[in-house]
């Protein structure tokens, strides 16, 4: 039996993200088909515990666990109070300077966290250890961690998941910048020319869709195997249509992923004071995880509701229209199947729906700027045998494009060809 070793940060459990249950439905898959084990780098005491609850459920996956030790720093308690200070009056400027700019997508773009991170030399040593312990195939997930390539052996097939290519979300982020500085265009081509040297040290690359495969392709030449294999999606269950007739909106997503903030941002800002100058009268009900800074935007609707973590997504968002203005990222858009997956007819930028085949009058209803957006709200929301056509027509689709098993098995398949062998 091959052995394989997935290196991620960390994931949660219960899961909170699509991106959690697609990696958990693929080592369910993998770990009974292969030898896996999967790395990991908690920091935090409740991420420990969470590792500890994957244990008790992947009974036959090996963990390796790091942890590191500091050294005890003595510190005064005016030092510490001084750092705390230092380091609220920083956050505070950063925020202060960037409402008087009138730039919130800056103060939160990832692009000034591009460039090669500073990880802990036992946490290199760790990996390095372990990777040298046999494995067949070593894989590693996500741009924080892209840099690994550089310490894997060289008898190994390694592979890199891009979730989501970084130098596009950064010139997503950054046509979004006002005045954008010199500084900013040099910190961008600094950090794609590291994306593209650190994606040359695997063997293999992993996009989740045939749009960043063909991005990837050209991005670092031909010379590399990269394979399209989408991230696995739940099973679809059989959902009841139910026609979208009070005007209720839905989003799916939480407010520590940024383009998720942007996206509600310019809903809120752009396009509910068009829904409010037509007289469209509507809830919006924002699910997912977001924190007091984040929605404060919103506290001055009323129509606009915050309702956390939802055990039973399909049937709170059963009966609603599901809104993508999403204008940042790359990568598979979990949210839209979520949304099919419900017989929830779908509102999307063309961003929101990028790499997922679903089409514009047929699927689902695209709109990319604020005044079509939101007459698109108003169209569907009038017209609901549009909404039973896109929703059934998105759900026939998802199935004949998204099976699991299928997706499952061209994951496996990938693996059969890098290892030049049958696997079992």
């Amino acid at each position: 039996m091959k052995k394989i070793l997935f290196i991620i940060p960390y994931i949660p459990y219960p899961l909170n993200s699509g991106g959690n249950q697609a990696f958990f439905n693929m080592v369910e898959y993998i770990r009974k088909r292969m030898s896996v084990s999967v790395l990991l780098y908690p920091r935090t005491t409740k991420e420990q515990n969470h590792i500890e609850a994957l244990k008790k459920i992947w009974d036959n996956v090996t963990f390796f666990v790091f942890q590191e030790n500091k050294e005890p720093i003595q510190k005064s308690f005016y030092f510490s109070l001084l750092e705390k200070i230092k380091a609220s009056v920083t956050r505070k400027m950063r925020r202060r300077l960037n409402k008087l700019k009138k730039d919130p997508v800056r103060e939160k773009a990832v692009l000034f966290q591009s460039v090669f991170p500073a990880f802990p030399s036992q946490y290199l040593d760790y990996v390095a250890n372990i990777s040298r312990q046999g494995f067949d195939i070593i894989q590693v997930e996500f741009y924080e961690l892209i840099s690994l390539g550089y310490i894997l052996p060289q008898d190994v097939e390694s592979v890199f998941v891009h979730h989501e290519i970084r130098y596009i979300r950064n010139e997503n982020e950054m046509n979004l910048f006002h005045n954008l500085t010199e500084r900013e265009k040099m910190i961008f081509q600094v950090a794609k020319d590291y994306e593209r040297a650190a994606l040359q040290q695997y063997k293999h690359i992993i996009a989740l869709t045939d749009t960043d495969k063909y991005i990837l392709e050209q991005f670092i030449g031909d010379n590399k195997s990269i394979f399209s294999s989408p991230a696995v999606i739940q099973p679809i269950k059989e959902h009841p249509f139910q026609p979208a007739t009070s005007n209720r909106l839905t989003f799916i997503g939480s407010g520590d992923h940024y383009p998720n903030n942007d996206a509600m941002q310019w809903f809120i800002s752009e396009i509910i004071p068009i829904l409010h100058k037509k007289g469209f009268r509507f809830t919006l009900d924002i699910i997912g995880s977001w924190n007091s800074y984040d929605i404060k935007a919103a506290e001055a609707f009323e129509e606009i509701r915050m309702t956390g973590f939802i055990p039973d997504l399909a049937a709170h968002i059963s009966g609603s229209i599901a809104l993508i203005p999403i204008r940042i990222g790359s990568g598979m858009r979990m949210k839209a199947l979520d949304a099919v997956a419900a017989q929830v007819p779908i509102i999307t930028t063309t961003k929101g729906i990028e790499g997922i085949d679903l089409r514009n009058e047929e699927e689902c209803l695209i709109a990319d700027s604020p005044e079509a957006f939101a007459d698109a709200i108003i169209r569907l929301s009038q017209n609901t045998d549009l909404q039973k056509k896109l929703s059934a027509n998105a759900s026939e689709r998802l199935k004949a494009l998204y099976q699991p098993e299928r997706m499952l098995e061209k994951r496996m398949n990938v693996y059969r060809q890098i290892t030049g062998e049958y696997l079992a």
